[in-house]
């Protein structure tokens, strides 16, 4: 019987994680930016959003609103990634993100996202992360 894994593409998980990195980089900067613009250019027409244990949000558009009126109740946010890895058309990362309430207390959460990525744009967003001390 021939060996199937000497005829079986590989994927070069350098490249995979260079890129995943990148596009997480790019992504939160968008984010800790608080600027929507940015932020859609990642996103599928299409997508699924669920921050923590809110409900799930539907259509890029939708995503756009949600982030934006979550982007009001706080002064500013930035996000410290410590992994990031990739498999497929997924994209993992966790880190800590940093909020300054608007009353200008602060506060330090962990966090973990999970992408689903589809023709170079973020197809589900699932962020896992306890919002409830905000």
């Amino acid at each position: 019987m021939p060996n199937l894994a000497y005829k079986t593409p590989v994927s070069h998980p350098e490249n995979t994680s260079s890129d995943a990195k990148s596009l997480i980089a790019a992504l939160y900067n968008a984010v800790d930016g608080k600027n929507t613009s940015d932020l859609g250019e990642f996103l599928a027409d299409d997508l699924r959003f669920q921050l923590g244990n809110f409900d799930e949000v539907r259509g890029k558009d939708a995503v756009l609103e949600t982030n934006e009126a979550f982007f009001q109740i706080i002064d500013r946010m930035t996000h410290r990634i410590d992994g990031t890895w990739a498999q497929g058309d997924d994209i993992i990362c966790k880190g800590e993100v940093h909020y300054k309430r608007l009353d200008q207390s602060e506060l330090s959460l962990p966090f973990a996202t999970v992408l689903r990525m589809k023709s170079g744009l973020i197809q589900d967003y699932q962020i896992y992360v306890d919002v409830t001390p905000l």
